[in-house]
């Protein structure tokens, strides 16, 4: 493809007239849009597994903590990433894109981020019957139109496609719902599917807990290495609904404070973070997993020797007292993480020197952290140190070259709680 002449004399700015200063706006944008096709194939390509590698749980969270940008933008982005660049599967093979000409159409620069976004959304609403060739023509379609259409003209387009490939619409839900029930399902490797209805009370009264857990917090610059689909937000704030009740002194779980949790594992893989652990001799969970279990969950640990012999059945010793909780609370306010500012009801205490390397269950070898933080602080190239009695975090190099440690400021600006 041959690269479009300048239409802008080289001169200053101030010297342009208004028609060579909006050809010069035309020409920038283009080059705009150019370069975020380029930063998108590099998200594309850490999508392939690259985010984990790193220690982040997902793209979107390694994406976020490295752009230092807001939760929308970095959803819409690894989003378009993924639509419009090819991935690969097992072995190398290369598995295309869902949107390949709107990529390429983006990659001239001749369609901007909207049009990619409006373009993929109505891909995505085409029925699976539609045939493959059909799908293609649809996308050249409102690709040529999105090259010299605005917003308005695109949306209409999309819509007369969608009409003709499916004119029917969404099949109407006539079969009444149950007023309140749950159903759960637990598959082989432990993780649980719910699915379930709830009267219209019951649902304010669980929305009313769940969705300020669930809410993006706009104002807290931590908002960024926990960015996460609505779903992934959902399923964390029932998990802090989980935690929060069964701290209380009257819920019904086998000890009334944290949970009870058996974790039979050899003491090698639980020092080297190899293997597998048992988790209530039912599910398998990684040796690293039972590490991160290990700081503050009130499991029972079952070690055993090389030939799987127990060495040990351990009692929740390492516990971390009310009494230290309370300490911790009052020095850390909070996650210590840099720029976290979660709440100390919503943190766990995490061992600097980890409990089987000997380290001690005190103040000065413990500090708070919320639960995504505990997690990447366990599988990532962050470090943590004890400085002056005070946690000090060291980021990895991609995040800094020069890993100059930082500490969380925020919340020496808030007054002391518990």
């Amino acid at each position: 493809m041959s690269e479009t002449p300048s239409l802008v004399p080289q001169r200053e700015l101030w010297q342009l007239t208004a028609r060579e200063k909006a050809a010069a706006l035309r020409e920038e944008l283009m080059s705009l849009w150019q370069q975020e096709s380029r930063v998108y194939r590099i998200i594309a390509d850490l999508d392939n597994g690259g985010s984990r590698e790193l220690g982040y749980p997902s793209t979107t969270a390694l994406v976020a903590e490295i752009a230092r940008t807001s939760s929308a933008a970095v959803r819409k982005m690894v989003a378009r990433a993924i639509a419009l660049n090819p991935s690969h599967g097992v072995g190398g093979v290369e598995i295309p894109a869902a949107a390949p000409l709107t990529g390429q159409a983006a990659a001239e620069g001749a369609i901007s981020p909207q049009h990619t976004d409006a373009i993929v959304a109505a891909l995505r609403s085409i029925p699976a019957t539609v045939s493959v060739e059909e799908r293609e023509r649809t996308e050249k379609t409102l690709v040529d139109l999105a090259r010299n259409a605005g917003m308005p003209e695109l949306a209409q387009g999309c819509q007369r496609l969608r009409d003709i490939l499916d004119p029917d619409g969404a099949e109407p839900r006539d079969t009444p719902e149950p007023a309140r029930s749950m159903r759960w399902h637990t598959r082989k490797d432990g993780s649980v599917k719910f699915d379930g209805y709830l009267d219209p009370v019951s649902g304010a009264k669980t929305l009313a807990l769940l969705e300020p857990l669930a809410a993006a917090r706009k104002d807290d610059p931590s908002d960024n290495p926990l960015v996460r689909g609505q779903a992934e937000r959902n399923g964390d704030a029932f998990m802090e609904m989980v935690t929060l009740a069964a701290s209380h002194p009257d819920s019904p779980n086998r000890s009334g404070t944290r949970a009870d949790l058996i974790v039979t594992i050899t003491l090698n893989d639980l020092k080297k973070e190899l293997g597998k652990a048992c988790l209530d001799m039912v599910t398998d969970i990684t040796a690293s997993e039972a590490r991160i279990l290990a700081c503050d969950c009130k499991i029972i640990p079952a070690i055993l020797d090389g030939a799987g012999q127990p060495l040990e059945m351990g009692r929740a010793k390492r516990l971390v007292t009310e009494a230290i909780r309370y300490m911790l609370a009052i020095r850390d306010r909070g996650c210590a993480f840099p720029g976290c500012t979660r709440k100390p009801r919503h943190c766990e205490a995490h061992h600097v020197l980890p409990w089987h390397a000997g380290g001690k269950t005190d103040l000065g070898n413990l500090v708070l952290l919320c639960g995504y933080h505990h997690r990447l602080l366990h599988n990532s190239d962050w470090t943590l140190r004890m400085v002056n009695g005070l946690p000090e975090f060291t980021p990895p190099a991609f995040l800094d070259p020069w890993r100059k440690p930082r500490t969380n400021t925020i919340h020496t600006a808030q007054p002391r709680a518990a």
